[in-house]
């Protein structure tokens, strides 16, 4: 699918906006050989208070997120995914312990944990993947389709979503623009400073391309859990909302839509 054609939403909608909460609890310092304590403690703020301030927000709106989510995370600490699962929202795998590192030949092991462990806390197989890192090898696909998995989340060479030969596909996301994390982390910017960025490129996609992934993280630090920076996103939401031909999606809906229409969606530099 090239920029060049108009992609057709359900319901003819000009934008479709996947919500992504990338929840990032203890996994990331425990990855890291860390205790989660003082200075490295901001992980510990999504599982106590982000996951839970984003979950009252997207219920307000009325809208369903698709939460990428660590092993680990739901391994110790359940009772948030459960949930997440039972607010209705998609849960999607992100790693075991948001391993910033390449695996080399322990990545299918790590992924087959984190499958089981997300199966068994929910009561429900994910079947997306984002990459903790954007690392992938020639292990990552064939290990995520043998689990039954139909979409990745990792790829950042598009603007919209395509299908790959065998029909798996691939739902970009933007960790650039519409990512909270680069632009706290690294850019230092304020909360109103993301709030009009994630503006500005949804007035810029909306009735041309009209795929809109935001990413969101519900930690403190690097993320949009805390209290200014979460009313930034519940305004943003307010603001889509309020746009006609706006329609929220899950990653998972999206990775029906093009499944449904492979014609469409097939990639095209294959």
């Amino acid at each position: 699918m090239t920029s060049t054609n108009k992609p057709r939403w359900p319901g003819g909608a000009e934008a479709v906006i996947c919500v992504t909460i990338h929840v990032d609890g203890p996994a990331v310092e425990a990855g890291r050989g860390q205790n989660a304590l003082g200075i490295n403690s901001r992980g510990n703020y999504a599982l106590r208070r982000g996951v839970d301030r984003y979950l009252d927000m997207l219920d307000r709106h009325g809208i369903k997120a698709t939460f990428f989510c660590c092993g680990y995370d739901a391994e110790h600490w359940p009772e948030p995914f459960r949930k997440m699962h039972a607010a209705g929202h998609e849960i999607a795998a992100h790693g075991y312990q948001h391993e910033g590192f390449d695996l080399g030949e322990r990545e299918p092991e790590l992924l087959e944990k984190t499958h089981r462990i997300l199966t068994d806390v929910t009561g429900e197989a994910p079947v997306g993947w984002c990459s903790p890192s954007g690392r992938k090898s020639k292990l990552t696909l064939p290990t995520l389709r043998r689990l039954g998995y139909r979409y990745d989340a990792s790829e950042k060479d598009e603007d919209l979503p395509y299908l790959l030969d065998d029909g798996f596909a691939v739902v970009p996301n933007n960790t650039v623009s519409l990512d909270d994390f680069p632009m706290y982390f690294t850019g230092g910017a304020l909360a109103s400073e993301v709030e009009r960025n994630f503006v500005q490129e949804f007035d810029a996609i909306s009735g041309r391309d009209g795929y809109v992934h935001l990413t969101v993280h519900p930690k403190a630090g690097g993320g949009s859990g805390t209290p200014a920076r979460a009313a930034a996103v519940d305004r943003f939401l307010a603001y889509a909302k309020a746009k006609p031909g706006t329609r929220f999606m899950t990653c998972n809906e999206i990775a029906d839509h093009c499944l449904a229409n492979p014609a469409t969606w097939r990639e095209p530099r294959q």
